[in-house]
Formats: structure tokens, C-alpha cells, sequence
């Protein structure tokens, strides 16, 4: 389950990581735990570098993306998997 204090950040390779940000330590600086990586080798990852990601404001589980590929993605995270492409041209 994807919650509000969650980060989401796309990289270069086109892959995606979701982050827990939350901080049960009580330190100020803290090492967040990845709770969601889209590998390279998974198939729904943009070919390109990715460069826009967005919670979707709506429905906490799922999120933009758009990459260098030219394509918008529309995910859902419980499944991690792409519900739709939308070419951008």
C-alpha cells in the first residue's frame, strides 16, 4: 500500500522507485526504504530517461510517467504495471 508520505522519483535509465519517507528513528537524517523498484529489465519501464513523475491527485494508488521515450504512462501501483500509454508527439 502506497501512502501519503511516499516518495516517487524516475532516473535516467528510465527506471522508477517509490520510497517510504517516513522516520520511526527520530533522527533528522535517515536512510528511506525503497518499498517499489521497476528494474531495468522489467518491460513496462520507459526505454528513455524518464523525466516527469506525479501521484496521481486522486487515487494514492496510481501515478504518471513520461519519459524521453516521447510516451505517458499511467500506472497502478498495486500491481506495478501500466494501465495506459498515451504517445506524446
Amino acid at each position: 500500500m502506497i501512502l501519503y508520505y511516499s516518495l516517487l522519483s524516475g532516473t535516467v535509465s528510465g527506471t522508477l522507485h517509490i520510497h517510504d519517507l517516513s522516520n520511526h528513528s527520530g533522527e533528522v537524517k535517515h536512510t528511506t526504504k525503497a518499498i517499489c523498484n521497476l528494474s531495468r529489465s522489467n518491460p513496462y519501464k520507459h526505454k528513455h530517461s524518464v523525466e516527469t513523475v506525479q501521484w496521481y491527485p486522486l487515487d494514492s494508488g496510481m501515478f504518471l510517467s513520461s519519459g524521453t521515450d516521447k510516451l505517458l504512462k499511467i500506472w497502478d501501483t498495486n500491481s506495478m504495471k501500466v494501465r495506459i500509454i498515451l504517445s506524446i508527439t
